[in-house]
């Protein structure tokens, strides 16, 4: 699909089957929840494409990225991914160096 002159590759659009409020989907309320994935994430893509489409946004929440599910993280909160998770999830993907890296990291200690 192309908006505005940009391209975006393939978007999996879910409905859910209850509104916000908990009511069955058709129960004439103006919000649904929409589960949407995407393989590549470009600056506002969906609030982009669903206006092309002729829906609004009103909030967007992020529940993974990439193979990482975020749970009950809070926004703003980091929360570091174990070296073996990484290789487990990433594979052949993950960063080269990523052991070497950190340990240097380690070595070198906390800057004053």
């Amino acid at each position: 699909m192309t908006v505005k002159g940009v391209r975006y590759g393939a978007i999996d659009a879910k409905l859910e089957s209850k509104t916000a409020d908990g009511q069955e989907k058709g129960a004439a309320k103006s919000n649904v929840w929409v589960t949407v994935s995407l393989a590549e994430g470009k600056n506002r893509e969906v609030r982009k494409v669903m206006e092309f489409l002729g829906l609004t946004v009103n909030r967007l929440i992020r529940i993974s990225y990439g193979p990482f599910q975020l749970g009950k993280l809070e926004p703003g909160v980091l929360e570091e991914v174990p070296r073996h998770v990484v290789r487990q999830q990433l594979g052949a993907a993950a960063p080269a160096g990523l052991d070497r890296k950190r340990q240097r990291h380690e070595k070198a200690g906390p800057k004053a």
